[in-house]
């Protein structure tokens, strides 16, 4: 009989040495750098996303754009595959895929790195110290995506180890720094958010399928799964770069017609201080959740594969009737769980307009809700391995 795999064992041992070379890594600081001036920041709502994917919201450090080009480009390519065809999906092979993310990866980090080496303090502010900070931007991102890439092909979890090292870290000295009457509220909401969100990551709806090539009493436990939270929290992860996109035309317009009441107004109030921009960013931010979850369980992608198959829905026609049934379904969890995800931040957002909670810990709960996700995630992918291993082969 031959020795088990120990799957779980040296997938998670290779993962933690991922960790603690990229916990190492990503606190070298940038060449010429006034780091004094980045000792005291704190966290808001535009930072959210940086303690996910750059592990801090200060930018003075060699990986400051940590994972964040490599996320960025794999969504933007996963998103523009889901628009197109079947037809189309099927003759782009994996190898030009991964082509495609590697050339937008680079695009992405040398802009963000120029954006970056700009928007720094430095000790001597001259050209080639921009220059250089910018060689060492791209260079701490290509090192992200190489351990990224290595830990997703040898170790448990893809990005979420690193993720959740980055948040980690930045959590405690936001916790450590705040004191017990600040953090009350928002660790009380983030308390029940954690729950209500671990509650709905580890369960799914199970769509019972008629499978034609199964005729025994497996055939009972053939089913399609949605899960209660569809796309997880890819939409909160990258709300702020959505909300970008309008901040960046309205931008534009007032640089052109400045005179423009309208225009001045929009500019002014179209930010995460005002009112009108908070509402706006809900609104997309629902809007943006419930889009991802079109595209990543496509209904249409669905029904036509159990056409195509012969399998069936039990007690639903195939064809439209299976994808409007579909549709249902996914556009229910959606709402749902964009719902809760939305009522959150707004309440986030409420108390920090209003001077309830101070604005360094308000996001917490945002910030947690993220955390507990990819925690359920790492956990959901280690019992698979698990699972994998417990089977001793015996030829």
């Amino acid at each position: 009989m031959k020795e088990k795999t120990h799957l779980v064992r040296n997938r998670c041992l290779f993962s933690i040495v991922i960790i603690l070379i990229y916990f190492v890594c990503h606190r070298i600081p940038l060449n010429g750098i006034d780091m004094s001036a980045y000792d005291n920041l704190g966290l808001d709502l535009g930072a959210v996303l940086s303690l996910a994917v750059n592990g801090s919201n200060k930018r003075c450090y060699v990986m400051s754009l940590g994972i964040s080009p490599y996320i960025t480009a794999s969504l933007t390519i996963t998103i523009l595959q889901a628009v197109r065809s079947k037809e189309s999906r099927a003759r782009t092979s994996p190898k030009s895929l991964n082509y495609l993310i590697t050339g937008l990866f680079f695009c992405v980090a040398l802009i963000q790195s120029i954006y970056y080496a700009l928007d720094l303090i430095y000790i001597n502010r001259d050209i080639m110290s921009i220059l250089v900070v910018i060689f060492e931007l791209m260079a701490g991102a290509c090192i992200a995506q190489y351990l990224l890439m290595k830990n997703k092909k040898y170790g448990v979890g893809g990005f979420a180890p690193i993720i959740i090292v980055n948040m980690t870290e930045t959590l405690v000295g936001i916790l450590m720094k705040s004191s017990l009457d600040a953090l009350r509220i928002p660790l009380a909401i983030s308390f029940v958010m954690v729950i209500i969100m671990i509650f709905m990551e580890m369960h799914e709806k199970r769509i019972p399928v008629q499978r034609v090539s199964v005729h025994n009493v497996h055939a009972e436990k053939n089913y399609l799964a949605i899960k209660y939270n569809p796309v997880g929290f890819m939409a909160i992860m990258f709300g702020s770069a959505v909300f970008m996109i309008p901040q960046v035309i309205v931008a534009v317009l007032h640089n052109f017609f400045n005179s423009n009441e309208y225009i001045s107004w929009l500019y002014l109030n179209l930010n995460m201080s005002r009112l009108f921009g908070m509402c706006v960013y809900i609104v997309l931010m629902f809007a943006f959740s419930v889009l991802l979850a079109l595209l990543f369980i496509n209904p249409k992608d669905l029904s036509d594969n159990l056409l195509q198959t012969g399998d069936c829905i039990e007690g639903i026609p195939a064809g439209k009737a299976t994808r409007r049934y579909l549709r249902k379904w996914v556009l229910i969890f959606s709402f749902i769980s964009g719902g809760i995800m939305c009522g959150c931040l707004s309440l986030c957002l409420y108390l920090q307009y209003q001077g309830i909670v101070d604005a360094t810990v308000a996001m917490l709960p945002s910030t947690f809700m993220i955390l507990s996700g990819f925690i359920c995630t790492l956990y959901l992918e280690i019992r698979a391995y698990r699972d994998f291993d417990s089977y001793k082969p015996f030829i």
